[in-house]
């Protein structure tokens, strides 16, 4: 039998020891008050007296209850309480009392905080995303939350890019805060940045008019340039768009979540892939398995199995169709998405959105074969390990394939309102940027992004590829109450949206698999009158001319010439210039991406703010 929690409490003064059997114990500021919880085999009680002495409970519950906090004072009590699905935060008075409801978010509000006897901090959504909100606790009434009751506390001054926060430490007068955040969402490294928020300082008009004028001119660029990229293929794109049946979508949505749990554990992994496999084969395709047995069992062998092994063992397997070019066949872009599911849940956000998307996908494009080959991946073993993906990554390695791109959605179809929107989660900003028209120019998709994509399929990519991988996932924060859970079920999916992204990752893909692909081996050789620039021709046929862009940091694509060689002498450059370049082809589309260089900074690198 497992024991039941318990901590321990040193009176310093007398160095006497007492044990707590409970949790999540927290103390006032002043020390002289303790909370927190017990569990039994019929509730929760949340406990609170003084620190030395006896604690007794102020509320008796049978819904979870975590996290308490209390006033600097002593004198009220924060916590969390599982609702339904999701964590809310509850406040109340020292003896239970008075209880007020804070929060009514259908994300996960956890983790609460006093600032001041009526200023609250607490934290909204999962781990990996979590971002801080400070509550006016005066301007809550009983029932409802109040206008302007709630506060973001951070957040990094643009209309698109998610940053993820991990943890915060106010000072004691709560009028100050450090958070540890990724400020530009860059998960690539564990690098991260504390930022310190002082709630005394404010905004002044100018200040936030100034901010808006920064943010308009940037979508205007942004929305101006997707604009110009997509401009000779954009009736093309219309055209295949327009047979997306969000119907379909929702077919292929039942199907696979009549399967129940998708895990390669369970009956339900061998039956989603036979179904994606006739599926893929009822469009045209000539689908193929791709088997391994997951490592915890043996090795890969990449070998589908015999008669006697097809209903029983341990193998699982991806289910790949493959669109081939017509024009570079030997480039492939891979769309992927995972279709197992956690042992203990359907599935049906996590990823049986993705996957419904990935099918219409494949089906619309399946009359209308692109330049460059398209690969429509269902990965297995994602909960288990990215498993899948590492496999297919694997063969293609083996086979010296050339992915020159990789878009992989994961969590698609869930919402916190009625708005169409969801994140891009990319490595590559040219991608990302491709990614944002495609949304503005030909969907109803509203698009945010982070460039985050650890703990996803993307990564396996990113390890053998590098800096190629885009994607859409996860709303517009990982928030779903349902994540991982046995309440992730079709009901709590949004069709239209799962519709409309995968539009989105169609036209992004049409673009991508037209245009050339980001150039290679760019070098730079200086000279007192002139910079000489190099790079290795386009793999791409077709292509009849390319852009190099030069300028200095903070406007790298000042200045441009075209040329027809892949060459280029330019002026003398001061050291730190960047260098961009991009092939052109007969269609007049540009590469989706620059390759850059800064003189006299060693190796060429990819522009992050092209």
């Amino acid at each position: 039998m497992t024991q039941p929690a318990s901590f321990a409490i040193v009176d310093l003064s007398s160095h006497r020891v007492s044990t707590v059997i409970g949790m999540a114990p927290a103390l006032s500021a002043d020390g002289k008050t303790l909370a927190y919880v017990a569990r039994d085999e019929t509730g929760y009680d949340l406990m609170i007296g003084p620190t030395v002495g006896v604690q007794t409970s102020v509320k008796r519950t049978t819904l979870r209850l975590d996290a308490p906090a209390l006033s600097a004072d002593g004198s009220r009590v924060a916590y969390q309480q599982m609702l339904e699905h999701d964590w809310e935060i509850f406040v109340a008075d020292r003896d239970g009392t008075g209880e007020q409801r804070v929060t009514r978010e259908i994300q996960h509000d956890i983790l609460p905080r006093f600032l001041t006897n009526d200023r609250l901090l607490a934290l909204v959504g999962e781990p990996r995303h979590r971002r801080s909100y400070v509550y006016e606790l005066s301007r809550f009434d009983a029932d409802r939350r109040l206008p302007g009751a709630r506060i973001r506390l951070f957040h990094n001054n643009t209309i698109r890019t998610i940053a993820p926060e991990y943890q915060w430490s106010p000072s004691p007068d709560g009028q100050q805060i450090l958070v540890g955040a990724e400020r530009d969402g860059d998960t690539v490294s564990p690098q991260r940045g504390v930022y310190l928020v002082d709630l005394r300082r404010t905004v002044s008009k100018s200040a936030l008019v100034e901010r808006l004028r920064a943010n308009l001119k940037s979508e205007t660029a942004l929305k101006a340039a997707g604009t110009h990229a997509f401009a000779p293929i954009a009736a093309e794109v219309r055209r295949v768009l327009a047979q997306v049946s969000t119907s379909r979508i929702f077919d292929y949505e039942k199907a696979l979540f009549d399967f129940d749990s998708k895990h390669i554990s369970k009956p339900g992994n061998r039956r989603a892939a036979t179904y994606l496999f006739d599926t893929y084969a009822s469009f045209g395709y000539a689908p193929e398995y791709q088997w391994f047995e997951p490592p915890s069992r043996g090795t890969s062998t990449g070998q589908p199995p015999d008669a006697t092994t097809t209903q029983t063992g341990n193998r699982t397997a991806n289910v790949v169709a493959t669109l081939r070019g017509t024009v570079n066949p030997e480039i492939v872009y891979v769309i992927s998405s995972h279709y197992d599911s956690v042992e203990g849940g359907p599935g049906a956000d996590d990823d049986t959105s993705g996957t419904a998307a990935l099918v219409e996908a494949a089906r619309v494009l399946a009359a209308h074969p692109l330049p460059a080959t398209v690969a429509f991946a269902s990965f297995t073993g994602e909960e288990s390990g990215l498993l899948g993906s590492r496999e297919f990554v694997r063969r293609a390695v083996a086979a010296h394939t050339h992915v020159a791109g990789a878009l992989n959605n994961d969590m698609i179809g869930w919402t916190n309102d009625r708005r169409l929107d969801n994140t891009i989660r990319y490595s590559n900003p040219g991608i990302r940027d491709i990614q944002h028209a495609a949304a503005m120019l030909f969907t109803r998709l509203i698009t945010y992004d982070a460039r985050y994509f650890k703990g996803t399929d993307a990564v396996s990519f990113y390890d053998a590829y590098g800096d190629v991988v885009g994607g859409i996932g996860s709303y517009p924060v990982l928030g779903s109450p349902h994540y991982h859970q046995p309440s992730d079920r079709l009901e709590f999916e949004n069709h239209q949206l799962i519709a409309e992204t995968s539009k989105t990752t169609i036209a992004t893909v049409m673009m991508l698999a037209s245009s050339p692909s980001r150039l290679t081996q760019l070098t730079v050789e200086r000279a007192a009158a002139q910079t000489s620039i190099a790079w290795a021709a386009s793999p791409e046929k077709g292509v009849v001319s390319y852009i190099v862009a030069y300028g200095p940091a903070i406007d790298p694509l000042r200045h441009r010439v075209a040329v027809t060689q892949p060459r280029v002498a330019l002026p003398a450059l001061a050291t730190g210039t960047v260098v961009s370049v991009k092939a052109v082809n007969a269609r007049g589309l540009e590469g989706w991406d620059w390759a850059t260089i800064v003189v006299g900074g060693g190796a060429a690198h990819r522009a992050t703010t092209p």
